[in-house]
């Protein structure tokens, strides 16, 4: 009996290629035909586009962050967004965002920094294989989308239509749902008023 395996980026780049009736490929590696290089760019960049949004299987939870020796705070290539600890951390003292590469504090108009942080939330970038087959599914129907429309136009009839979009976008967030326990108090807005308020202010 054949085992149904988990999505890989090859077989993405082949669905993606299939809408424009390209052969697929056999490999990722070495010199690539022009539609192969193009449907592995925006597999890459719907997959950036997505996984930015911060979902739970990219988010990395109770992080250390410390300084370097010019009391600089760098932050890793595949980091998209930094969160601190409300209940730590007041945001009218640390503001955090990323700059050139590492942390810049708004509050105080600076990137040096008199402290580490600890239970840093941090949001990366995965590589393809990585993430979940959900995850894997919207990404790849997306990407094939916006691959249709650059090579044949926007005009052209899809292989895949926006409610195959829409379903995988349904299935990825039920999974996310399942595996993340969230509540209505998980938002980082709710935590920092919570936060607020059990401060007084």
């Amino acid at each position: 009996m054949t085992t149904t395996t988990r999505s890989t980026e090859l077989e993405a780049v082949n669905v993606i290629l299939s809408t424009i009736g390209e052969a697929p490929l056999n490999s990722l590696s070495g010199s690539l035909p022009v539609d192969g290089t193009m449907a592995k760019n925006v597999l890459s960049e719907i997959s950036r586009e997505v996984q930015s949004s911060g979902w739970h299987f990219n988010t990395h939870y109770k992080s250390t962050l410390t300084r370097d020796t010019n009391n600089n705070i760098p932050v890793a290539t595949n980091v998209v967004r930094v969160e601190l600890d409300p209940n730590l951390e007041s945001k009218g003292d640390y503001d955090l965002v990323q700059r050139d590469g590492k942390l810049f504090n708004l509050a105080k108009n600076t990137d040096v920094f008199d402290k580490d942080f600890e239970n840093v939330t941090q949001v990366l970038l995965l590589p393809f294989n990585e993430i979940p087959e959900q995850a894997k599914r919207y990404i790849t129907i997306r990407s094939a989308r916006v691959f249709h429309d650059r090579t044949l136009g926007a005009n052209t009839l899809h292989k895949f239509s926006q409610e195959d979009e829409k379903q995988a976008l349904s299935i990825l967030r039920n999974a996310e749902m399942r595996t993340g326990d969230y509540t209505i108090f998980d938002t980082p807005e709710q935590i920092y008023t919570i936060a607020r308020n059990n401060r007084g202010y």
